[in-house]
């Protein structure tokens, strides 16, 4: 009976000994455990105070998981997360944990990084002028001028220690193999966390042909009459003087550059218009080419005669500060 027992207790034991192998095989061999790092992205908790802002927060964190191939199948990097807590900040610089939740079962290894530097800086806004520069060369025979950008300046906004460092803003226009005046929409560069208003801006480059330039006076012309017991008094352009291109005998000739006809018949308040100009004969290019006019008028004052202004010759040239009318 003895010997018996003893048998079956060694039958016993050999059955849990080749289980245990059994199972130790199927782990290692048919499941083995590994590792594998998952890119996941960062997200925050609290709420950063008013009127301060945070750099140094990494978009995303390497996490190194240890695991068996049951485990770490199908596991995506959206099964992770990865917090920073951003409560009880003050102004200056900290050092904050990344905090990462792993699926079940998976050992996290290595969070790289796993701390953060921040800096926490005062949010503040300012004025900045805008400075354009050219890219390129225009076509042969032809030359750009002076950039124009409207407006001339942005409102800027952001950490104090970005915003102060910013003193100008450089844009850059295109005028590559360009035979004709440039007109573009540019984006507003600034650096990451700062705000931009507007965040878009037109630059103007005029393009010419290689020719001698003048600067000449507008003469601003109008046509018709005002509604009754008015009169024009006055009539402005903006700019005053443009810039003319044409052979230099031609421009020996020139005192002035007229505005189209402007028709103010029946008007009895003051006209605000854009005009062309009359491009004259043997000029090629005027910059600009068109002006914004004002004509004012006033209602007629009741004089007697002899406080009749005299009268202008019908012949008389027009001069830049006085209006004519044809």
């Amino acid at each position: 009976m003895i010997r018996l027992k003893w048998s079956n207790n060694s039958m016993m034991l050999l059955s849990v000994l080749m289980a245990i192998l059994l199972w130790v095989y199927v782990t290692n061999v048919q499941n083995p455990v590994k590792e594998q790092e998952f890119r996941v992205a960062v997200d925050t908790r609290g709420e950063i105070p008013q009127g301060l802002s945070v750099t140094g927060l990494p978009q995303s964190v390497v996490v190194r998981v240890r695991g068996n191939n049951a485990q770490l199948n199908g596991v995506r990097s959206t099964d992770f997360q990865a917090v920073v807590d951003l409560s009880n900040l003050s102004e200056g610089s900290t050092h904050r944990p990344v905090q990462v939740t792993a699926p079940s079962g998976l050992q996290v290894v290595q969070v790289s990084p796993a701390r953060v530097d921040l800096t926490v800086d005062r949010i503040i806004q300012r004025q900045v002028p805008l400075r354009v520069s050219v890219k390129g060369e225009p076509t042969d025979g032809f030359s750009a001028l002076e950039p124009v950008v409207q407006p001339t300046a942005v409102l800027i906004r952001g950490p104090a220690k970005t915003i102060n460092q910013i003193k100008v803003i450089d844009i850059t226009a295109n005028i590559t193999a360009t035979s004709q005046n440039v007109e573009q929409t540019l984006m507003v560069p600034v650096p990451s966390g700062v705000s931009v208003s507007p965040d878009r801006v037109k630059v103007f480059v005029p393009v010419t042909r290689s020719l001698p330039s003048k600067v000449l006076p507008v003469v601003v012309r109008y046509a018709g009459n005002p509604a009754d017991q008015y009169q024009v008094v006055r009539a402005i352009a903006q700019p005053a003087a443009v810039q003319v291109f044409a052979p230099s005998e031609v421009l020996k000739k020139l005192a002035g550059i007229d505005t189209e006809p402007i028709n103010v018949d029946g008007i009895s308040d003051n006209l605000i218009k854009e005009a062309r100009l009359q491009l004259p004969a043997g000029v090629v290019d005027i910059v600009p080419d068109k002006v914004e006019v004002v004509i004012q008028v006033k209602t007629k004052q009741p004089t007697t005669p002899a406080e009749q202004p005299t009268t202008k010759p019908a012949d008389a040239a027009p001069t830049p500060a006085e209006p004519s009318q044809p």
